[in-house]
């Protein structure tokens, strides 16, 4: 009779109290290395927060691999894709509605005056950008610069920018300043506007579909109280060049 009613009892704490509730677990992959996951990672820590019974946990894995294994549903989702460029392949991810972040692509240089705005404004120049980024490397060929040089990471490319082997470097906007750091190209720096923004959207497999209205207010709100800027601008301060006395 004792067990029967601290079983009865448990099973009312549980009925009036969400604490009791199985927490769903998403494990998130993405093509996105640092610093650019780290974001996603920050993003996402930050809006299980506010979802109950949600936790997500990211993995960086190889793009094409990360976007395979969510379809597969061995993983939950992939974080972050153009839609219309992925959803025809892998047929079983489903994009939610809101984006918190786009693919930026910025020239760098140590060229302070001169104006480009567009990829056309390369073609008189030596210009390189990174294997794998197939939106840079499609437009940078389809503007026929004097040179184009394709490397295999960004901080080959910035060191190239640095020791004036080639005259532009096309790469992504965080992870260019992250290269500036890494491989010291203090005399570098992006140039604005980007040359190319593309919002990107988390893909969730279709076995989670119910969930899309969730991330949808959750990052909704992230974005209204600026949740999602302050994150973004603390990684870009923490990517700045750290000068003598600091």
């Amino acid at each position: 009779m004792k067990t029967r009613s601290i079983f009865f009892t448990f099973f009312l704490f549980c009925n009036l109290s969400s604490s009791c509730l199985a927490e769903t677990l998403l494990h998130i992959s993405s093509g996105f290395t640092p610093p650019v996951s780290d974001f996603y990672r920050s993003v996402l820590t930050e809006a299980a927060k506010r979802m109950n019974e949600v936790s997500i946990t990211l993995e960086t894995l190889p793009a094409e691999r990360s976007l395979a294994l969510a379809n597969q549903g061995v993983n939950d989702g992939e974080c972050c894709r153009i839609p219309s460029v992925t959803i025809h392949q892998y047929e079983n991810l489903i994009p939610i509605d809101i984006s918190f972040y786009s693919a930026r692509f910025s020239a760098f240089s140590k060229h302070k005056n001169t104006a480009i705005n567009s990829f056309d404004d390369l073609k008189p120049f030596s210009v390189g950008t990174v294997k794998g980024w197939k939106i840079a490397v499609i437009k940078v060929k389809e503007a026929k610069p004097r040179e184009v040089h394709i490397v295999t990471t960004p901080d080959q490319l910035l060191q190239m920018i640095q020791q004036d082997r080639v005259d532009y470097g096309v790469v992504g906007y965080l992870s260019g300043l992250q290269s500036i750091v890494n491989v010291q190209a203090t005399s570098v720096h992006a140039i604005e506007p980007p040359l190319i923004e593309k919002p990107l959207y988390l893909l969730l497999h279709k076995k989670h579909s119910s969930l899309i209205p969730l991330f949808n207010k959750t990052l909704s709100d992230m974005l209204a109280d600026g949740s999602i800027d302050k994150i973004y601008k603390q990684l870009t301060e923490s990517l700045k060049p750290k000068t003598a006395g600091n």
